[in-house]
């Protein structure tokens, strides 16, 4: 008799409930978001080192190559950011859906991560592409023409290229974020008020193409030329702001995260 009153003492394991994966995905989703800023802003410190260390003109393929040949390393080094950066914002893409799944349709949240994984694989794309500073160097060892050549390719391919697309992608990704989480009130205002700056980054890239035809080559200090420079200048420094929301966007999931792992044993209780 004292054996099976022991044994119905004894409480039976908890099995994990809703909020236990609403917890998981509020965790998994703050943490990757603060890693893909954090290397976010990181790669976009190491692409202002050239005008730092002194080589001024970098669309020059002469003067990059001469970069590159005394400082590879940090070349390499904003590779290895972006590819940690895509591997968090595909992890980001599949938790911030389920964050956002409680009051968010199935097709938004399906888009939004048709996005993230976009941008992801853009990003991976643009890291890979900084990886190649070895080969790089080899083929301009052999030939420095062949060596200007290789980088223009690498130029145009990764930043006017995959890392445009990745960005874009990402921009247009935290605007709908933003949307959802407003509509929702699954995300703070403020934050959703903040996704302005993706947005800005999105009509920017969209504008540029169309910036090109209003510099007049009979007068290069025109002020049509000076707006366009004004603009450009404008849409690289939303590039670290928007990063910059990402890591807001970590914050807020992961105090999130800690509010509800603080509710669930209240609401077992009672």
């Amino acid at each position: 008799m004292s054996a099976t009153s022991e044994q119905r003492s004894v409480p039976a394991p908890r099995q994990a409930g809703p909020g236990d994966s609403t917890r998981a995905a509020l965790r998994a989703g703050g943490i990757a978001v603060m890693i893909a800023g954090f290397a976010g802003v990181t790669w976009f410190a190491l692409e202002l080192m050239p005008p730092v260390l002194g080589f001024e003109d970098t669309d020059n393929p002469a003067v990059s190559l001469d970069y590159l040949r005394q400082y590879p390393r940090i070349y390499a080094f904003a590779g290895i950011t972006l590819l940690i950066m895509a591997m968090a914002l595909v992890v980001a893409s599949f938790a911030v859906s389920d964050v956002l799944a409680p009051r968010t349709n199935s097709i938004t949240r399906r888009s939004l991560s048709a996005l993230g994984l976009f941008s992801a694989a853009f990003i991976f794309m643009h890291g890979v592409l900084r990886e190649s500073v070895g080969p790089l160097l080899h083929i301009d060892g052999s030939n420095s023409g062949w060596g200007e050549s290789a980088y223009l390719t690498l130029q145009m391919a990764g930043i006017h290229g995959f890392a445009q697309a990745g960005i874009i992608t990402l921009s247009l990704w935290a605007v709908g974020i933003c949307a959802a989480g407003a509509i929702s009130r699954t995300l703070p205002l403020w934050l959703c008020v903040l996704g302005v700056f993706p947005g800005l980054r999105v009509m920017m890239l969209l504008a540029g193409p169309f910036m090109v035809g209003t510099t007049s080559d009979a007068n290069p200090g025109a002020p049509a030329n000076d707006m366009g420079e004004i603009l450009w200048l404008g849409s690289v420094a939303l590039i670290p702001l928007g990063m910059l929301w990402w890591l807001g966007l970590g914050v807020v999931l992961l105090l999130k995260s800690h509010h509800n792992r603080q509710r669930g044993p209240v609401d077992q209780a009672q």
